[in-house]
C-alpha cells in the first residue's frame, strides 16, 4: 500500500491527471460541487481524454441550485451577467461530457420548494481502475480550488473495491451506512442520522485520546464540539484550527462562544480553508469529506477514513499540520455579543436538525 497527502487543487489535479490518463478500465469521480468555470472545465476535459472504458461522474443536485455559493434562481442571476454565464456553462459542460462518452448522474434531488435541500451527498472521492483512490475535501469549482484543502491518494485495492461498490450504489440511488476494515485503515461510509452508531464509534476515538487531539475544519459544531470539550476537561490537549475568514460566519462566532466556556485552544488560520482532518495522539489520522458538523451528522452522506499508517501521518503533519499551526494565531476572548447570538441560533438549528432528520428529512438508504 502507498499513500500521500496532496495539498491544494494544483497538486491534486496533477496527481489525478497522472492516474486518469493511464486508466484502462474505470475512472469514477464523485463530488458535491461541480461548476462551469476553469475547475469544471479541467475535470471534464480530463475525463473525456482519459482512455478508461467506463467513465462516470456523480454530482450532488446542490450544483443544480447553487453556483459560486449563490442560488441560481436568486437576484444575482438577473443582475450579474458573469454569474449567468457560469450557470449556463455548467449545463453546457455536462452536455459536453455526456456527448463524449462520460456518464453523468445527479443525485439527491432537492425537490420542489427546496424541501429536501439539507439532504446532500457530501462525498468527494475518485477511483481509478479499482486500484487508486482519492479521498478528501476538494470540489470542482474555482472558489473551492482557491481555498486551502487536501486530498489523499491511496493505492489500496481493498479500499478501492469498497469505494467502487459505494459509488455504484450511489449511482443506483442507494446509500450505505457501514464501516469496512481495509488495508489502509477503517473506512466509514456515513448516511446522516442513520449512522449515529458509526459516529458514536468514530467519536469514541477522541474520547479515548491519551494526550492530544487536533481538529482542522471550518465548520466544527455539535455534537463533536461537546465531545472535544469533555476530552479537554480530563487533561487532554485539544486544539481546533478554524479559518479567520469563514465563508459561514455562524460557525466562526459559535466557536468563539464555546471557546470562552471550554478549556480547548482555538486557533484562527488566515483566510479561508476547506480542509478537514483530525489527528489523535499524534498517530491516528481521521480525514475525508465530513466537516464534523451537525449538518453532516444529521443529514449528509460522507466518506471518512481512519488511518494509523505512520508515513501518511508524518506526511500530513509536515505538509499540513505544522505549517497551519505556524500560520495560525490563538484566539483570546473579546467578541461576545455576536458569539452569544450565534449560540442561540446554533441551539435552534441543532434542535431543528435533530427533529427533522428523524421525521420529514430522514436520510434515505
Amino acid at each position: 500500500m502507498d499513500s500521500r497527502v496532496l495539498v491544494g487543487a494544483g497538486e491534486f489535479m496533477k496527481a489525478l491527471s497522472q492516474r486518469a490518463i493511464k486508466a484502462e478500465n474505470t475512472f469514477y469521480v464523485q463530488a458535491m460541487t461541480f461548476e462551469g468555470d476553469v475547475a469544471g472545465e479541467l475535470l471534464i476535459d480530463l475525463m473525456i481524454n482519459s482512455p478508461a472504458k467506463d467513465k462516470r461522474l456523480i454530482v450532488d443536485s446542490f450544483s443544480k441550485v447553487v453556483v459560486s455559493d449563490h442560488f441560481v434562481f436568486g437576484t444575482r442571476y438577473v443582475k450579474d451577467s458573469e454569474f449567468r454565464a457560469e450557470v449556463k456553462n455548467t449545463q453546457k459542460l455536462i452536455k459536453k461530457a455526456r456527448a463524449n462518452g462520460v456518464q453523468v448522474k445527479f443525485v439527491n434531488p432537492t425537490w420542489p420548494l427546496m424541501m429536501r435541500y439539507p439532504l446532500r451527498n457530501h462525498k468527494k472521492m475518485m477511483i481509478v481502475d479499482g486500484e487508486t483512490s482519492f479521498i478528501g475535501g476538494i470540489n470542482f469549482s474555482d472558489h473551492n480550488f482557491g481555498w486551502q484543502d487536501m486530498m489523499v491518494e491511496i493505492r489500496d485495492v481493498s479500499l478501492a473495491k469498497t469505494l467502487v461498490d459505494d459509488f455504484l450504489n450511489t449511482w443506483n440511488r442507494h446509500n450505505h451506512s457501514k464501516k469496512v476494515k481495509c488495508e489502509s485503515g477503517d473506512l466509514y461510509l456515513m448516511n446522516g442520522r442513520k449512522s449515529q452508531t458509526l459516529y458514536k464509534e468514530l467519536f469514541s476515538l477522541i474520547q479515548e485520546a491519551e494526550s492530544s487531539v487536533t481538529v482542522i475544519s471550518p465548520y466544527v459544531s455539535e455534537p463533536l464540539l461537546n465531545i472535544l470539550s469533555q476530552t479537554s476537561q480530563r487533561g487532554v490537549d485539544v486544539k481546533i484550527i478554524s479559518p479567520r475568514e469563514n465563508n459561514k460566519g455562524l460557525f466562526y462566532n459559535f466557536l468563539i462562544s464555546k471557546c470562552t466556556q471550554a478549556s480547548f485552544i482555538l486557533k484562527h488560520h488566515p483566510g479561508m480553508f476547506h480542509l478537514k482532518a483530525i489527528l489523535i495522539d499524534d498517530k491516528k489520522m481521521v480525514f475525508g469529506s465530513s466537516n464534523f458538523d451537525l449538518i453532516s451528522y444529521y443529514f449528509e452522506q460522507e466518506v471518512v477514513l481512519v488511518s494509523e499508517e505512520s508515513e501518511l501521518v508524518d506526511d500530513f503533519k509536515s505538509q499540513v499540520l505544522v505549517p497551519m499551526e505556524d500560520e495560525s494565531v490563538e484566539y483570546t476572548p473579546s467578541e461576545t455579543s455576536k458569539s452569544i447570538k450565534s449560540e442561540m441560533i446554533m441551539a435552534f438549528l441543532h434542535l431543528f436538525c435533530r427533529v427533522a432528520s428523524s421525521t420529514i428529512l430522514s436520510p434515505r438508504s
